[in-house]
């Protein structure tokens, strides 16, 4: 199994997690968590977005350069 690469929300959110902005005490819901890191995305300055859109370029660069016959190639099960 070859993960996808990182887009920049999803850098964005595991630095957030990793930096405690949310005490785990206050919220263990993963969902409304993704609700509260989004709205915290939303309201991002552009300038600050731009960083975290450079850091997915880079790691979708190091991705090819590990896995350089990756496809995202998604299995719909019904």
């Amino acid at each position: 199994y070859v993960p996808r690469p990182p887009n920049a929300f999803m850098l964005f959110r595991a630095d957030f997690v990793r930096q405690k902005h949310v005490p785990g005490s206050i919220e263990t819901n993963h969902g409304s968590l993704s609700k509260i890191i989004g709205n915290c995305w939303r309201s991002l300055p552009l300038p600050e977005k731009a960083i975290w859109e450079t850091k997915a370029k880079h790691a979708k660069a190091e991705h090819k350069i590990k896995y350089p016959d990756y496809k995202f190639r998604p299995v719909h099960t019904k």
